[in-house]
């Protein structure tokens, strides 16, 4: 048996003390951690290690927060991420700001050396406490000294979760530095002293777990209700990035479907909403954008903002006609992204979705007039008929993905133009997947190893990505060192250089060798060789019907590549034609009114 003062000693000690924090952690929610190694964070992963958290390790810590972050995406639980000192911290930067921007509770633990050892030119030291700054809701700086009592780290891990998920704005990233001075081990130390000590002897302590740490906000109020959702106005509900995957979230979706049928509203929705074919759901938004139909007195938007920029264009227009845009959100955050929206409100969306419904009970269900609903049948139609015709476009293999996957499997997107594809061009489905992307601020960064955390959260379904040339060689990393899914297929759509700097409006300006040469940058090697050298199985594909077989191969315990080698000349004219067709639909729709 140790001796009390052997106890007391180990206590203090640097392990001890990130024991008992991450003990207090594990306790409060935060079930997994993924670490980068280092010698500095040595203590905390040790105790981590004798921990009841489940542990993923990668030597890439801009890879191992990506994965954090689509963990934390998919579970919607706190995750951790460690790295040591030096700049690890700053290699978190991409991923913090995304967990930011998504209100995603990601918890990063940057090891530091002591305060007595900064700023004088210590090795492997910089100013961490600013590395994040701007993207985190806080930083806090932990200094292990044997002074620390139970109480102030109990204290500590109840302030990191309550900034990680407890404030009125929703989740968002929170930042804890931990100065740790040598011996980082301590004298004599003895990894089984450490399970035997600092855990199982803490499991008979009496703890209050809390049941939520989040405020509850309140419905919107019933006669501000009752004037937005009234039966009498043209009006469209707008969906954005709502999972209907059970919960709040899935309620929020149901509430929405079910009211703009009993208002006859038009609701649209953009590629990362899980909602299935409704009378009244419009899916094809940027091909809707720019037609003829009647604008409406109030457009309602619920969440983010549609993925389709074309979008803003009509909503500023409603407002110029002298109409309503009306946001309703549960987080504290500002939507209002070109400075045109006349009403915004934060309450408890499901709840309000839910008392506006109750309200209109007695309502008669409503067939949405409309003729953006018929018009977006005929684009669909068309756009049916292109990928038949044409089945070996990008366009063909994004509708074709999207078509195959059902409930509970999910497709994790890139940005730039693969969500555009997504977005524009998938069709209506039943049971559509769940749907997920970063923002990344509209970019490429930590795709596939956020698509890696996304699928390691729920390992017993298919999980798939749709993916460019451009985003997999630069996140080509992730797959040396993450773990891969038990069940899953990226399908990267390589056309050698992208089409994004095609479709900004600048493009016409530059002369196209610039552009090329600056912009485009087209890489040196396919995707499909690298992947390949990785030892991953890579299947060359021409026509989007061939991911049928590869999904099943998928849904049974495979992990592979589908890759489509194209041009980008290619894929412009495919981009062009399609748009040149909906481009006359809409001028026949625009004839006819």
């Amino acid at each position: 048996m140790k001796s009390s003062a052997s106890t007391s000693k180990s206590r203090g000690s640097n392990v001890g003390l990130c024991a008992i924090l991450v003990d207090e952690l594990t306790w409060l929610g935060v079930r997994r951690v993924v670490i980068a190694p280092g010698s500095r964070s040595t203590p905390l992963a040790v105790a981590l290690a004798a921990s009841t958290m489940e542990v993923s390790t990668c030597l890439d810590e801009r890879a191992a927060a990506f994965f954090a972050l689509g963990i934390a995406r998919r579970t919607g639980e706190p995750v951790m991420v460690v790295t040591t000192s030096g700049t690890a911290s700053l290699e978190l930067v991409p991923a913090v700001a995304e967990a930011s921007l998504g209100g995603i509770p990601l918890l990063v633990v940057t090891a530091d050396r002591p305060a007595r050892l900064r700023g004088v030119s210590a090795p492997q030291t910089l100013d961490q406490l600013q590395a994040l700054t701007g993207f985190v809701r806080r930083t806090l700086a932990l200094e292990l000294l044997p002074s620390l009592s139970e109480g102030d780290l109990a204290s500590i891990a109840r302030q990191l979760v309550l900034e990680l998920v407890g404030a009125p704005d929703g989740p968002g990233p929170v930042h804890l530095n931990i100065g740790i001075d040598e011996p980082l081990l301590g004298d004599g130390y003895v990894a089984d002293d450490l399970a035997e000590e600092f855990f199982a002897s803490r499991d008979d302590r009496a703890r209050v777990r809390p049941v939520s740490f989040r405020p509850r906000l309140g419905a919107l109020d019933p006669l501000v209700m009752a004037e937005i959702f009234d039966p009498g106005r043209h009006g469209w509900l707008l969906l954005g990035g709502a999972a209907n995957t059970g919960g709040e979230e899935g309620e929020k979706v149901t509430a929405a479907v079910a009211l703009s049928e009993r208002l006859g509203w038009v609701l649209g929705a953009d590629a990362r909403t899980q909602v299935a074919t409704s009378p009244n759901v419009v899916i094809h938004l940027d091909g809707l954008a720019r037609g003829a139909c009647a604008l409406p007195e109030i457009a309602v938007v619920i969440g983010d903002f549609p993925l389709a920029r074309s979008v803003m264009a009509v909503l500023r227009a409603i407002v110029a006609a002298g109409g309503e845009v009306v946001t309703l959100n549960d987080r504290f955050v500002v939507r209002d992204p070109g400075r045109f929206v006349t009403g915004s409100y934060v309450v408890d969306v499901r709840a309000t979705l839910c008392m506006a419904l109750e309200d209109l009970v007695r309502a008669q269900r409503v067939a949405a007039s409309d003729s953006l609903v018929a018009l977006d049948r005929r684009i669909d139609a068309i756009i049916e008929r292109f990928v038949i015709e044409h089945g070996d476009t990008e366009i063909a293999f994004a509708r074709r993905l999207h078509h195959v996957l059902t409930g509970h499997e999910s497709l994790f997107v890139s940005a730039s133009m693969p969500i555009r594809y997504l977005d524009q061009f998938r069709g209506y489905h039943d049971d559509p997947p769940l749907v997920a992307m970063n923002r990344g601020a509209n970019g490429i960064d930590g795709v596939v190893a956020s698509y890696l955390g996304f699928a390691d959260a729920a390992p017993d379904e298919l999980a798939t990505l749709l993916i460019g040339d451009l985003a997999t060689l630069y996140d080509i990393g992730a797959l040396i060192h993450l773990p891969l899914p038990r069940k899953g297929l990226i399908v990267v759509l390589d056309n050698q250089g992208g089409l994004i700097f095609d479709q900004v409006p600048p493009a016409t300006q530059i002369p196209i060798e610039v552009q090329t040469e600056l912009f485009v940058a087209p890489p040196r090697i396919r995707p499909a060789r690298v992947l390949e050298g990785l030892g991953l199985e890579v299947v060359r594909v021409k026509r989007a019907d061939e991911l049928d077989a590869l999904v099943e191969r998928a849904r049974a315990g495979a992990f592979l590549v589908a890759a489509y080698e194209g041009t980008r000349t290619a894929s412009a004219g495919a981009l062009s034609s399609l748009y040149a067709r909906i481009d006359l639909e809409r001028e026949k729709e625009r004839t006819q009114a």
